[in-house]
């Protein structure tokens, strides 16, 4: 597992340290959680023959901070976990999940750079069943430093560089780095929208397989709208991707983001097409269903032209101590390199209940649908996940948490399928 160096602070001067992190004009949020759970589950390699019953023991730690000065925005969520298996079904296993940014450089700046990191457990493949031996992490470390300049009093000029590192932590063989320029003109038509014009050229080079190397072209003009309540963006282009070996291909961009939040209500909602690869896939987004992606993973590295359409609604408005949320996505991949194409579809619920100020219910609800069409991944399947949770947090900051879950996944392949029940507890302490 990489450990991530930071520079300490008696390496700068005492003036810049004071200036960076001035603590009277400074918001800042730090939190932290350690836990341990413990949990039986009664078919703990998810089969359809001969099931295990097994107590798997997970503690973790979590870090949250959100820091904004005159100068710079940081925020991190980082999970470490370490998991352990009683009856040794499976290696025990630790592995980070969360992702932290920093800005240097306030928008209205002639200078500034976006530092970013994020790690995801993701499945080798779509098709795997959600055990952590079939999972990886995959990292992504990027740097994008950015000039503008203002003419005409209120329109901006921009000049972009972006340099990005893709790692798998236990197969290098879909490693890859990114090295992108972009530049473009935004217009603000009033105070409340602007207009945009960018192009951008990218070179995509995989460490083990250059004989995938692509460029990548695209220009886009986009209008974005901020009101008091409603905000949404629209972007529209094209792309062109021209690999090592082979030909060009074009194909239109766009994407449409729309959020919405009231009193009562927060509603979210995106349509999208662009072009990624097996290995970047979709930048380690954070998906909030409890059943694991393969992000479009595949045994060998493809260009694939990706459409995406996602709706989440949450609202307090059932009860004053209620709050339900639902959310559904699409995903449709076609794979630039062969004939194979995916859909995933996924839904997902949640209900919470506050029974007093320290205790809470929780009941959700996902699913994920995989169809595939062509290639060697034929199995479509359907996984179930249902799960219901007591929490009781004492005043002294210690958590205490009983849960149960159901997961079921129906497949073509019966040997595919399986059903696991699983209850549990936990121990926690918030900081």
């Amino acid at each position: 597992m990489g450990i991530i160096k930071l520079l300490p602070a008696r390496a700068l001067p005492l003036p810049i340290v004071l200036l960076i992190f001035n603590q009277v004009h400074a918001n800042e949020i730090f939190g932290g959680a350690i836990s341990a759970n413990s949990l039986m589950s009664d078919n703990t390699t998810k089969t359809a023959l001969e099931p295990i019953e097994e107590r798997q023991d997970t503690y973790q730690a979590g870090l949250t901070a959100d820091y904004t000065n005159w100068l710079i925005e940081a925020e991190a969520d980082y999970q470490l976990y370490a998991k352990q298996f009683a009856e040794k079904s499976q290696a025990d296993e630790e592995y980070v999940d969360g992702s932290a940014s920093l800005v240097f450089g306030k928008e209205q700046e002639p200078f500034g750079l976006e530092l970013n990191h994020s790690r995801r457990m993701l499945l080798q493949s779509p098709a795997a069943v959600g055990l952590v031996e079939n999972m990886e992490e995959r990292e992504i470390i990027s740097a994008a430093p950015i000039m503008r300049a203002r003419v005409f009093s209120s329109d901006m000029l921009f000049l972009q560089g972006q340099v990005s590192q893709v790692k798998f932590l236990d197969d290098d063989s879909r490693d890859s780095s990114r090295n992108a320029i972009s530049a473009g003109w935004a217009h603000p038509m009033s105070a409340t929208d602007v207009l945009q014009f960018a192009i951008q050229h990218s070179d995509v080079e995989f460490d083990q397989q250059p004989e995938f190397d692509y460029t990548l072209a695209n220009a886009m003009l986009s209008y974005a709208v901020q009101l008091r309540k409603l905000s949404y963006r629209v972007e529209a282009g094209v792309n062109e991707s021209s690999p090592e070996t082979g030909e060009k291909e074009s194909a239109p961009a766009y994407k449409v983001e729309l959020e919405y939040i009231s009193g009562y209500n927060n509603m979210r909602a995106s349509v999208s097409q662009r072009l990624t690869d097996t290995s970047f896939g979709d930048g380690n987004d954070y998906s909030s269903s409890e059943i694991p992606s393969g992000d479009g993973l595949t045994a060998s590295l493809r260009r694939i032209d990706r459409k995406t359409a996602d709706v989440s609604w949450s609202t307090d408005f059932i009860c004053a101590r209620c709050l339900f949320s639902i959310g559904a996505s699409v995903e449709d991949d076609n794979y630039v390199e062969g004939d194979e194409a995916s859909r995933n579809t996924r839904m997902s619920s949640a209900f919470s209940y506050s029974l007093s100020s320290a205790a809470s219910l929780k009941f959700s609800a996902d699913r994920s649908k995989y169809d595939f069409d062509g290639g060697e991944l034929t199995e479509d399947y359907v996984t179930d996940y249902l799960a219901a949770e007591y929490n009781y947090r004492f005043l002294s900051g210690m958590n205490i948490r009983f849960f149960v879950r159901k997961e079921e996944r129906d497949s073509d392949n019966v040997e595919s399928s399986y059903e696991e029940n699983m209850y549990g507890a936990g121990l926690g302490y918030f900081f």
